[in-house]
């Protein structure tokens, strides 16, 4: 059975992050690829926060071309991101793309773990599949992680979600509960400690993107060997055609 080796970066975005997830679980288990994954350092705090290290490991389990890479373990020459120079990985997926990533990518801006197996891969002629957050006019919505709503926390002397977590996330701020989100890891055990409900998970926010971020993701879908994708769902697609022609 032929096993399709590919790389995936993610950054420190919220938005399309469980999209994302599914997708990368999905061709693990019913389509036999097998994922690398490089984190930015803002990558790996996301992936935490909002709870999904653990799915993480499901999606690479561990052995060659099966690994977690992140930006604190690869030092400062990021020697696993070579890889993609030797064209190891049929195709090197970045989903979800910060504005930041994307800006950087397109100006050769190679100073972390992802902008750097980016150049690598474009360099070798490894295709690029990129999942941009900031690409539409007008707003989006995007979920938040773990938050305390101050207007419903009542500021109780002794606060059960401060008591309830295990990782010392929370603490009181000027009267108020107040999440350390750098702390959180998503466990979601502080939710039924507090019994006013206000602490929540998931609250949607509409964002608009700049139009600098807007004028990058153009200039991104005109790079040789990348292709720029509307959100997750379209990423298998994709990946099943590179692998085509690559087989």
């Amino acid at each position: 059975m032929t096993i399709n080796n590919i790389a995936w970066a993610i950054t420190g975005a919220g938005h399309y992050l469980a999209e994302t997830f599914n997708v990368m679980l999905n061709l693990v288990k019913k389509h036999n690829f097998k994922i690398t994954v490089f984190l930015s350092a803002a990558g790996l705090e996301v992936v935490r926060m909002y709870g999904l290290l653990d799915k993480l490991k499901e999606v690479a389990r561990g052995g060659y071309l099966s690994e977690i890479f992140t930006d604190d373990t690869q030092g400062s020459s990021y020697p696993k991101s070579a890889r993609l120079a030797r064209g190891v990985y049929k195709a090197l997926v970045v989903s979800p793309a910060t504005a930041n990533t994307v800006a950087k990518i397109v100006n050769g801006i190679t100073d972390n773990l992802v902008t750097n197996a980016v150049a690598h891969a474009q360099k070798s002629g490894t295709p690029v599949i990129v999942v941009p957050t900031d690409q539409d006019l007008g707003y989006i919505e995007t979920s938040l992680p773990h938050m305390v709503d101050r207007d419903t926390c009542k500021g109780c002397k002794v606060c059960s979600a401060i008591e309830g977590c295990k990782y010392s996330a929370i603490s009181m701020v000027e009267g108020k509960a107040s999440i350390d989100l750098l702390k959180c890891t998503g466990c979601s055990l502080c939710l039924p400690c507090c019994p006013y409900g206000a602490i929540t998970v998931g609250r949607v926010i509409k964002v608009k993107p700049r139009k600098i971020d807007l004028e990058n993701v153009e200039r991104l879908k005109r790079m040789e060997g990348t292709i720029v994708l509307r959100n997750p769902m379209e990423i298998e697609e994709a990946l099943n055609s590179i692998v085509k022609r690559r087989a």
